[in-house]
């Protein structure tokens, strides 16, 4: 455990920020920001085309959490126009580098990551890179949320009908937009212990609910109620992701929607996969129907409670 900790304390735990400005007489200043909780972490470089020089020192201060590297570049009388910024050392577990180009009146920002290392400089607006980038991320974060998808998993079996199901998840979507909303922009904090442990009894409440086969619940009836309610505290949990990786200052209002979105998009895509093995269960194992469901039952349950219990004492 000791080595396994050591290793993820050696990579990225923030996202790191690159702000390019480059003048009409073709001039480059570079201000590369690391968080001050990864100065131990894996370098990352930030490189530039061969062309390029550096001409003064590197200027080094300490801000509001970040390291923050100053130098300038000159990179022949055409600049950066159709060159190429890469990064190395990244590994697939770190946030990123967020890089912003500014070149007059024109703007360019990619999100860099293990997977997608460079940005190319075309003088092209970069809006919709940085509505892809963050709508992967939120697709990323929704199929490896486990805790989320065993709540999506429960509203599926706990609906009555197709209509209950789209009140369900339509209700859950704009709970927890808002909140996602209100935790990052500010307007309500609250502390991620007590919600990660709440969010664990909420799906401990769902698999509850599945159990009771002989009559319809309060729950049953009005999921879409209880879909809203409990779908508040996954707001939070997805805006500290959020927070974690971090977002750019100028973008905040595209780079939230684009995460929800991509959110939306992977649970759209697990329901669909969900429901399209019950249909084929339904048609091929009818029999086995009712030891199915509670079998699914009770490992939602254990794996949920395993999850409260464990959150709360970590409090």
């Amino acid at each position: 455990m000791l080595f396994v900790g050591n290793s993820l304390q050696a990579h990225q735990t923030g996202l790191s920020y690159v702000d390019i400005h480059e003048d009409n007489k073709k001039n480059i200043s570079v201000v590369y920001k690391k968080p001050l909780e990864d100065t131990q972490a894996q370098d990352i470089y930030i490189k530039f085309p061969p062309k390029c020089m550096q001409v003064s020192q590197d200027i080094q201060t300490i801000v509001d959490g970040f390291v923050i590297n100053k130098y300038k570049l000159w990179c022949s009388e055409e600049g950066l126009l159709h060159s190429r910024i890469w990064v190395e050392g990244l590994v697939s577990s770190d946030r990123g580098v967020l890089i912003r180009y500014e070149s007059g009146s024109s703007v360019e920002k990619s999100l860099l990551r293990a997977t997608t290392p460079f940005m190319y400089i075309d003088k092209q607006s970069s809006s919709f890179e940085l509505l892809v980038e963050y709508t992967q991320l939120g697709i990323v974060h929704i199929w490896g949320g486990f805790d989320h998808l065993l709540f999506v998993l429960a509203l599926v079996l706990l609906s009555l009908s197709r209509k209950t199901l789209l009140y369900a998840i339509t209700a859950f979507t704009l709970s927890h937009s808002i909140t996602l909303a209100f935790g990052i922009l500010g307007i309500v904090a609250v502390e991620i212990v007590y919600v990660e442990a709440m969010i664990a009894l909420s799906i401990v409440f769902l698999a509850k609910e599945l159990m009771i086969n002989n009559r319809v619940t309060f729950t049953r009836k009005y999921l879409g109620v209880v879909a809203f309610i409990f779908g508040l505290l996954h707001g939070f949990g997805f805006s500290s992701v959020l927070a974690s990786i971090g977002l750019p200052q100028d973008e905040i209002a595209l780079s939230l929607f684009s995460f929800n979105l991509g959110i939306e998009i992977g649970q759209l895509l697990f329901i669909a996969l969900v429901s399209l093995i019950l249909m084929v269960a339904k048609k091929y194992i009818s029999r086995y129907e009712k030891a199915i469901k509670v079998s699914v039952a009770y490992y939602i349950g254990a794996l949920s409670s395993f999850w409260l219990i464990e959150r709360v004492i970590s409090f």
